[in-house]
């Protein structure tokens, strides 16, 4: 029998190594069909009830086939289904319309470069550069879009955690350093009418996104879009407020851009920092290790707390106001001093 112990042990090893294989294998598995039904339209025709006659002639699928993938999404919680009839779940409904702040397919889109960086991750030793269109993806996935949503919670942030936000946009010019697609700063002008902003992004590709969204709020006359580094940002004395997008600004830039801003800003002005990945309770420790892994891939500095991005901050000139707990997660709020 003592013979038998190690065996059984690793076998009773290997069983758990490989339920949790099999869980990571279902979650990929069903991240592709999402995928792929969202590009093929199925999230925007199952916003509306659909009989399976409907879905059948939409998806050009077989009859047996379409039933074993509808099964499957409402396994997942994706689709409701009563008798013959599918739609969207509630939360995929939402997470779907044209009103969400962050869209699925922008989600999905953004999930599937990451899985990409990842795998390159682990094949090569070297750095993990974003092209144009990787740095175009990743500003949609998390910047968010001009919608009544978005206008609400940043109403909810003006009113509860973060009022020196609504005093700053309304006391003179905005600055929004890394703006990216600049859904924050669009939202914020479409609520606030003397908002004039300059909104500065490094990748051509993504500014140009910004600009077209720009011109289609109608908003060209108060939102200015430059595409230049932030370093090279010259004005002095202008700005009443500024928001800086760190986490997305490697080592070698950060100093000097924190520089421009301190300059930039009136003395008085406010800078606004957001702690972006605050150290995660273990059941989403994965997640952040994965997270982690790709951020320092592309030479972006990861998962600094409030406290540091304060030091950071003031190491560099700024007073610290407070750090403020929102539903956005920690805003470190700082302040040019009058000299």
């Amino acid at each position: 029998m003592t013979d038998d112990v190690q065996p059984l042990e690793r076998l009773a090893l290997a069983g758990k190594a490989r339920q949790s294989l099999k869980n990571w294998i279902a979650g990929a598995q069903f991240l592709a069909l999402l995928a792929a039904i969202d590009e093929q339209g199925w999230t925007r025709f199952l916003a509306e009830p659909r009989d399976l006659d409907a879905l059948t002639d939409f998806s050009g699928l077989p009859p047996a086939r379409l039933r074993d993938l509808v099964d499957a999404l409402e396994a997942h919680g994706v689709v409701e289904r009563q008798d013959r009839t599918v739609r969207l779940s509630a939360p995929f409904e939402a997470l779907a319309a044209d009103d969400a702040m962050i869209g699925l397919s922008d989600l999905l889109a953004g999930a599937t470069l990451m899985a990409g960086k990842i795998r390159a991750a682990a094949q090569s030793p070297g750095a993990l550069p974003l092209t144009d269109d990787d740095a175009l993806v990743v500003a949609r996935a998390v910047g968010g879009r001009v919608t009544p949503v978005s206008r609400t919670l940043y109403e909810n942030l003006f009113t509860g955690g973060l009022p020196e936000l609504a005093g700053a946009v309304r006391a003179g010019r905005w600055l929004d350093v890394g703006c990216g697609i600049a859904g924050a700063t669009l939202t914020m002008a479409t609520m606030v009418p003397q908002l004039r902003a300059v909104a500065v992004e490094l990748v051509p590709l993504v500014a140009a996104e910004a600009t077209r969204r720009t011109e289609a709020l109608d908003l060209t006359d108060r939102v200015e879009v430059r595409c230049v580094d932030a370093r090279d940002v010259d004005e002095k004395d202008t700005f009443a407020g500024a928001f800086w997008a760190q986490p997305f600004f490697p080592e070698s830039a950060r100093t000097a851009t924190l520089d421009m801003i301190l300059r930039a800003l009136e003395p008085g002005g406010l800078l606004f920092v957001q702690e972006m990945e605050p150290e995660p309770q273990e059941s989403d420790r994965p997640a952040y290790a994965l997270r982690r892994l790709v951020y320092q891939g592309w030479g972006v500095p990861f998962g600094r707390t409030a406290e540091q991005l304060a030091a950071e901050a003031e190491s560099a000139g700024f007073a610290l106001v407070r750090i403020a707990p929102t539903d956005f997660g920690r805003f470190v709020i700082l302040r040019r001093p009058v000299e």
